[in-house]
Protein backbone atom coordinates (compact mmCIF):
# COMPACT_ATOMS: atom_id res chain seq x y z
CA UNK A 1 0.00 0.00 0.00
CA UNK A 2 1.22 3.51 -0.87
CA UNK A 3 -0.70 6.70 -0.05
CA UNK A 4 -3.86 4.69 0.57
CA UNK A 5 -3.66 2.81 -2.73
CA UNK A 6 -3.07 -0.91 -3.22
CA UNK A 7 -0.52 -2.18 -5.74
CA UNK A 8 0.42 -5.58 -7.09
CA UNK A 9 4.19 -5.94 -7.55
CA UNK A 10 5.32 -8.55 -10.10
CA UNK A 11 8.98 -9.34 -10.74
CA UNK A 12 10.61 -11.93 -12.99
CA UNK A 13 13.14 -14.02 -11.06
CA UNK A 14 15.65 -14.15 -13.93
CA UNK A 15 15.10 -10.84 -15.74
CA UNK A 16 14.43 -8.70 -12.63
CA UNK A 17 11.87 -6.96 -14.84
CA UNK A 18 9.48 -5.10 -12.53
CA UNK A 19 5.77 -4.39 -12.96
CA UNK A 20 3.80 -2.20 -10.53
CA UNK A 21 0.06 -2.67 -11.06
CA UNK A 22 -2.54 -0.43 -9.41
CA UNK A 23 -5.37 -2.45 -7.84
CA UNK A 24 -8.92 -1.17 -7.50
CA UNK A 25 -9.66 -4.16 -5.28
CA UNK A 26 -7.65 -6.91 -3.58
CA UNK A 27 -10.10 -9.69 -4.42
CA UNK A 28 -8.96 -12.76 -6.31
CA UNK A 29 -11.06 -11.85 -9.34
CA UNK A 30 -9.46 -8.42 -9.75
CA UNK A 31 -5.92 -9.74 -9.20
CA UNK A 32 -6.57 -12.43 -11.80
CA UNK A 33 -7.73 -9.87 -14.37
CA UNK A 34 -4.58 -7.79 -13.84
CA UNK A 35 -2.38 -10.86 -14.24
CA UNK A 36 -4.23 -11.95 -17.38
CA UNK A 37 -3.38 -8.62 -19.02
CA UNK A 38 0.23 -9.06 -17.91
CA UNK A 39 0.41 -12.58 -19.35
CA UNK A 40 -1.01 -11.28 -22.65
CA UNK A 41 2.07 -9.05 -23.00
CA UNK A 42 4.84 -11.34 -21.78
CA UNK A 43 3.42 -14.86 -21.86
CA UNK A 44 2.42 -17.31 -19.13
CA UNK A 45 5.05 -18.18 -16.50
CA UNK A 46 5.66 -21.76 -15.47
CA UNK A 47 5.66 -20.87 -11.77
CA UNK A 48 4.14 -18.16 -9.59
CA UNK A 49 5.63 -17.63 -6.13
CA UNK A 50 3.55 -15.52 -3.75
CA UNK A 51 2.77 -14.96 -0.10
CA UNK A 52 -0.18 -16.56 1.68
CA UNK A 53 -2.67 -13.75 1.06
CA UNK A 54 -6.37 -14.65 0.85
CA UNK A 55 -6.52 -13.70 -2.84
CA UNK A 56 -4.00 -16.48 -3.57
CA UNK A 57 -5.89 -19.22 -1.71
CA UNK A 58 -9.40 -18.96 -3.14
CA UNK A 59 -11.11 -21.43 -5.44
CA UNK A 60 -11.10 -18.84 -8.25
CA UNK A 61 -7.30 -18.54 -7.98
CA UNK A 62 -6.82 -22.31 -8.09
CA UNK A 63 -9.04 -22.54 -11.16
CA UNK A 64 -7.04 -19.73 -12.79
CA UNK A 65 -3.74 -21.56 -12.20
CA UNK A 66 -5.19 -24.81 -13.54
CA UNK A 67 -6.56 -23.13 -16.66
CA UNK A 68 -3.22 -21.43 -17.42
CA UNK A 69 -1.20 -24.52 -16.46
CA UNK A 70 0.86 -22.56 -13.93
CA UNK A 71 2.33 -23.99 -10.75
CA UNK A 72 1.58 -21.87 -7.69
CA UNK A 73 4.03 -21.94 -4.76
CA UNK A 74 3.58 -20.00 -1.53
CA UNK A 75 6.33 -19.02 0.89
CA UNK A 76 6.29 -20.35 4.44
CA UNK A 77 3.90 -18.44 6.74
CA UNK A 78 5.60 -15.87 9.00
CA UNK A 79 8.82 -16.25 7.00
CA UNK A 80 9.23 -13.40 4.46
CA UNK A 81 12.87 -14.42 3.92
CA UNK A 82 11.58 -17.48 2.09
CA UNK A 83 10.53 -15.18 -0.77
CA UNK A 84 13.39 -12.71 -0.58
CA UNK A 85 13.23 -11.80 -4.27
CA UNK A 86 9.63 -10.60 -3.92
CA UNK A 87 10.41 -8.72 -0.70
CA UNK A 88 13.26 -6.89 -2.43
CA UNK A 89 10.98 -6.08 -5.39
CA UNK A 90 8.40 -4.58 -3.01
CA UNK A 91 11.04 -2.34 -1.41
CA UNK A 92 12.18 -1.22 -4.87
CA UNK A 93 8.58 -0.48 -5.88
CA UNK A 94 8.06 1.65 -2.77
CA UNK A 95 11.13 3.74 -3.56
CA UNK A 96 9.93 4.20 -7.16
CA UNK A 97 6.45 5.31 -6.06
CA UNK A 98 7.98 7.96 -3.79
CA UNK A 99 9.60 9.73 -6.76
CA UNK A 100 8.12 12.85 -8.34
CA UNK A 101 7.45 10.94 -11.57
CA UNK A 102 7.11 7.21 -10.75
CA UNK A 103 6.66 6.25 -14.41
CA UNK A 104 10.02 7.75 -15.41
CA UNK A 105 11.63 6.21 -12.33
CA UNK A 106 10.28 2.79 -13.31
CA UNK A 107 11.64 3.22 -16.84
CA UNK A 108 15.08 4.13 -15.46
CA UNK A 109 15.05 1.08 -13.21
CA UNK A 110 14.28 -1.22 -16.13
CA UNK A 111 17.06 0.37 -18.20
CA UNK A 112 19.72 0.17 -15.46
CA UNK A 113 22.09 -2.85 -15.47
CA UNK A 114 21.96 -4.99 -12.33
CA UNK A 115 25.10 -5.93 -10.44
CA UNK A 116 24.33 -9.66 -10.58
CA UNK A 117 23.77 -9.97 -14.35
CA UNK A 118 25.66 -6.95 -15.72
CA UNK A 119 22.80 -6.05 -18.08
CA UNK A 120 19.49 -4.26 -17.60
CA UNK A 121 16.13 -6.06 -17.21
CA UNK A 122 14.89 -4.43 -20.42
CA UNK A 123 17.94 -5.62 -22.37
CA UNK A 124 17.44 -9.20 -21.18
CA UNK A 125 13.79 -9.04 -22.19
CA UNK A 126 14.04 -7.22 -25.55
CA UNK A 127 17.67 -8.06 -26.40
CA UNK A 128 18.44 -4.40 -26.96
CA UNK A 129 18.98 -1.34 -24.80
CA UNK A 130 15.97 0.79 -23.96
CA UNK A 131 15.86 4.37 -25.19
CA UNK A 132 15.33 6.67 -22.21
CA UNK A 133 15.63 10.38 -21.42
CA UNK A 134 19.38 9.92 -21.09
CA UNK A 135 21.10 10.95 -24.37
CA UNK A 136 22.96 8.15 -26.16
CA UNK A 137 24.34 7.34 -29.59
CA UNK A 138 21.99 5.58 -32.05
CA UNK A 139 24.38 2.64 -32.45
CA UNK A 140 23.98 1.84 -28.75
CA UNK A 141 20.29 1.12 -29.35
CA UNK A 142 20.83 -1.47 -32.05
CA UNK A 143 19.72 -5.02 -31.22
CA UNK A 144 22.43 -7.00 -29.48
CA UNK A 145 21.93 -10.52 -28.22
CA UNK A 146 23.65 -10.96 -24.85
CA UNK A 147 25.38 -14.22 -23.96
CA UNK A 148 22.70 -15.75 -21.77
CA UNK A 149 24.89 -18.66 -20.63
CA UNK A 150 27.51 -16.34 -19.18
CA UNK A 151 24.79 -14.15 -17.67
CA UNK A 152 23.23 -17.12 -15.89
CA UNK A 153 26.62 -18.22 -14.58
CA UNK A 154 27.36 -14.71 -13.35
CA UNK A 155 23.94 -14.48 -11.72
CA UNK A 156 24.42 -17.83 -9.99
CA UNK A 157 27.88 -16.84 -8.73
CA UNK A 158 26.53 -13.54 -7.38
CA UNK A 159 23.74 -15.29 -5.47
CA UNK A 160 26.15 -17.84 -4.02
CA UNK A 161 28.49 -15.04 -2.93
CA UNK A 162 25.66 -13.16 -1.26
CA UNK A 163 24.52 -16.31 0.54
CA UNK A 164 28.07 -17.04 1.69
CA UNK A 165 28.66 -13.62 3.27
CA UNK A 166 25.17 -13.54 4.79
CA UNK A 167 25.64 -16.96 6.38
CA UNK A 168 29.10 -16.06 7.67
CA UNK A 169 28.02 -12.73 9.10
CA UNK A 170 24.95 -14.14 10.87
CA UNK A 171 26.53 -17.43 11.92
CA UNK A 172 24.03 -19.51 9.95
CA UNK A 173 24.30 -23.23 10.61
CA UNK A 174 22.53 -26.26 9.21
CA UNK A 175 19.73 -27.41 11.51
CA UNK A 176 19.12 -31.09 12.25
CA UNK A 177 17.08 -32.91 9.63
CA UNK A 178 13.38 -33.26 10.43
CA UNK A 179 11.36 -36.20 9.15
CA UNK A 180 7.65 -37.06 9.26
CA UNK A 181 6.76 -38.46 12.66
CA UNK A 182 9.33 -36.43 14.62
CA UNK A 183 8.25 -34.49 17.69
CA UNK A 184 9.00 -30.76 17.63
CA UNK A 185 8.30 -27.53 19.48
CA UNK A 186 6.88 -24.42 17.75
CA UNK A 187 7.81 -20.75 18.15
CA UNK A 188 7.44 -17.75 15.84
CA UNK A 189 9.85 -14.82 15.86
CA UNK A 190 7.53 -12.59 17.92
CA UNK A 191 6.79 -15.28 20.52
CA UNK A 192 8.78 -15.65 23.74
CA UNK A 193 8.29 -19.33 24.53
CA UNK A 194 8.31 -22.57 22.61
CA UNK A 195 4.96 -24.36 22.36
CA UNK A 196 4.22 -28.00 21.90
CA UNK A 197 4.84 -30.74 21.48
CA UNK A 198 3.74 -31.13 17.87
CA UNK A 199 4.16 -33.88 15.30
CA UNK A 200 5.63 -33.41 11.83
CA UNK A 201 3.14 -34.66 9.24
CA UNK A 202 4.96 -34.07 5.94
CA UNK A 203 7.40 -31.83 4.13
CA UNK A 204 5.80 -29.08 2.02
CA UNK A 205 6.65 -28.23 -1.58
CA UNK A 206 8.44 -25.05 -0.47
CA UNK A 207 12.01 -25.74 0.71
CA UNK A 208 12.47 -25.96 4.50
CA UNK A 209 8.72 -25.89 5.09
CA UNK A 210 6.78 -28.54 7.02
CA UNK A 211 3.22 -29.45 7.88
CA UNK A 212 2.89 -30.00 11.63
CA UNK A 213 0.03 -30.91 13.96
CA UNK A 214 -0.48 -30.07 17.62
CA UNK A 215 -3.49 -30.80 19.81
CA UNK A 216 -3.84 -27.15 20.87
CA UNK A 217 -3.39 -25.40 17.50
CA UNK A 218 -4.29 -28.13 15.00
CA UNK A 219 -2.55 -28.48 11.64
CA UNK A 220 -0.19 -25.69 10.64
CA UNK A 221 2.58 -24.97 8.17
CA UNK A 222 5.88 -23.74 9.56
CA UNK A 223 9.38 -22.99 8.34
CA UNK A 224 12.28 -25.07 9.64
CA UNK A 225 13.66 -22.22 11.75
CA UNK A 226 10.36 -22.08 13.67
CA UNK A 227 10.69 -25.73 14.69
CA UNK A 228 12.83 -27.16 17.50
CA UNK A 229 13.47 -30.88 17.21
CA UNK A 230 12.90 -32.67 20.49
CA UNK A 231 16.02 -34.74 21.27
CA UNK A 232 15.84 -38.47 21.71
CA UNK A 233 17.23 -40.26 24.74
CA UNK A 234 21.02 -40.57 24.56
CA UNK A 235 22.93 -43.22 26.59
CA UNK A 236 24.86 -41.59 29.43
CA UNK A 237 22.78 -38.38 29.42
CA UNK A 238 19.82 -37.70 31.68
CA UNK A 239 17.36 -35.01 30.59
CA UNK A 240 15.35 -32.95 33.03
CA UNK A 241 12.63 -30.86 31.40
CA UNK A 242 10.23 -30.32 34.29
CA UNK A 243 6.48 -30.78 34.19
CA UNK A 244 5.55 -28.20 31.53
CA UNK A 245 5.65 -29.28 27.89
CA UNK A 246 6.00 -25.63 26.79
CA UNK A 247 9.37 -25.12 28.47
CA UNK A 248 12.02 -23.60 26.22
CA UNK A 249 14.66 -26.06 24.97
CA UNK A 250 17.30 -23.58 26.17
CA UNK A 251 16.24 -24.35 29.74
CA UNK A 252 16.74 -28.10 29.37
CA UNK A 253 19.27 -29.31 31.93
CA UNK A 254 21.74 -31.99 30.86
CA UNK A 255 23.69 -34.14 33.28
CA UNK A 256 26.58 -36.11 31.79
CA UNK A 257 27.63 -39.28 33.59
CA UNK A 258 31.19 -39.25 34.84
CA UNK A 259 31.75 -42.72 33.39
CA UNK A 260 31.94 -41.33 29.87
CA UNK A 261 35.54 -41.05 28.58
CA UNK A 262 36.91 -37.50 28.40
CA UNK A 263 38.06 -37.90 24.80
CA UNK A 264 34.41 -38.20 23.68
CA UNK A 265 33.71 -34.63 24.80
CA UNK A 266 34.21 -32.28 21.83
CA UNK A 267 34.70 -28.60 22.60
CA UNK A 268 33.06 -26.16 20.22
CA UNK A 269 35.48 -23.61 18.69
CA UNK A 270 34.96 -19.95 19.54
CA UNK A 271 34.06 -18.15 16.29
CA UNK A 272 33.93 -14.36 15.94
CA UNK A 273 31.18 -12.46 14.14
CA UNK A 274 33.29 -12.20 10.98
CA UNK A 275 33.77 -15.99 10.89
CA UNK A 276 37.35 -16.15 12.23
CA UNK A 277 38.18 -18.91 14.72
CA UNK A 278 39.37 -17.31 17.95
CA UNK A 279 42.37 -19.09 19.47
CA UNK A 280 43.02 -18.96 23.24
CA UNK A 281 46.10 -17.09 24.38
CA UNK A 282 49.13 -19.20 25.22
CA UNK A 283 50.47 -18.41 28.68
CA UNK A 284 53.73 -19.36 30.37
CA UNK A 285 53.43 -21.87 33.18
CA UNK A 286 55.92 -20.29 35.60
Amino acid sequence: MHKGKQYLVVSDYYLRYLEILLLQSTTSEHVIQRLKALFARFGIPEQIVSDNGPQFSSEAWRSFCDMYDTQHITSSPHNPQGNGHAERAVQTAKRILKQDDPVVALMCFRATPTSSTGVSPAELLMERKMRTTLPTLPRNLRPKWPNKSSIKERDKAAKEKQAYYFNRRHGVKDLPVIRPGDSVLLKLDDEAKWKGPATVLAESATPRSYEVFSEKEGEKRRNRRHLQLLPEKVPGITMKTGESSEQSPQNVQLRVDSDLPAENIVRKPNITRSGRVRKPAERLNL
